[in-house]
C-alpha cells in the first residue's frame, strides 16, 4: 500500500499541535498484523474525530517495530479515545501483535535539509 504524498515543512499553525508517536514493538512476524491494526484504529479515528490532522505509519526494516506519528489539533480530544468503545474494539487488538508505548509531543526545533552546499574554500 502506498499512499504517500510530500511531506511538507511545519506550517504555523502547527505551533500548538500535538504529536503523537507511538512505538509498537512487534512479536516476531507481526509487524504487518500490528499495521492493519493500525490502519483500522486510524481509519476510524480519521472519520471520528476532527482534530485529528493526519497519520503516518512506519515499518523498521529489521521487522522489529512499527511506528504510528499523528498529528491532533486537540489533547482532550485524544485523550478521549481511551473512552471510545469503537476506538478501543480496533486498538486493543495491538495486543496481539506486541508491545508498545505511545508519547505526546510538541515541536520543538524544525531544521530543514540545506540545498546549496555550503562552501568550505578559503581562497
Amino acid at each position: 500500500m502506498n499512499n504517500l504524498t510530500e511531506f511538507e515543512a511545519p506550517t504555523p499553525d502547527e505551533s500548538d499541535a500535538i504529536f503523537l508517536v507511538n512505538v509498537v514493538h512487534v512479536f516476531e512476524g507481526q509487524q504487518d498484523a500490528a499495521l492493519d491494526v493500525l490502519r483500522s484504529a486510524v481509519s476510524y479515528v480519521a472519520q471520528a474525530y476532527p482534530s485529528f490532522q493526519w497519520s503516518r505509519l512506519f515499518k523498521s526494516i529489521d521487522g522489529k517495530t512499527v511506528i504510528n506519528q499523528a498529528q491532533w489539533s486537540s489533547k482532550e480530544e485524544f485523550d478521549s479515545l481511551f473512552s471510545d468503545e469503537q476506538f478501543l474494539s480496533r486498538y486493543n487488538r495491538l495486543k496481539e501483535t506486541g508491545t508498545w508505548e505511545f508519547h505526546l509531543y510538541k515541536v520543538n526545533d524544525y531544521i530543514p535539509a540545506a540545498y546549496a552546499p555550503v562552501a568550505a574554500a578559503h581562497v
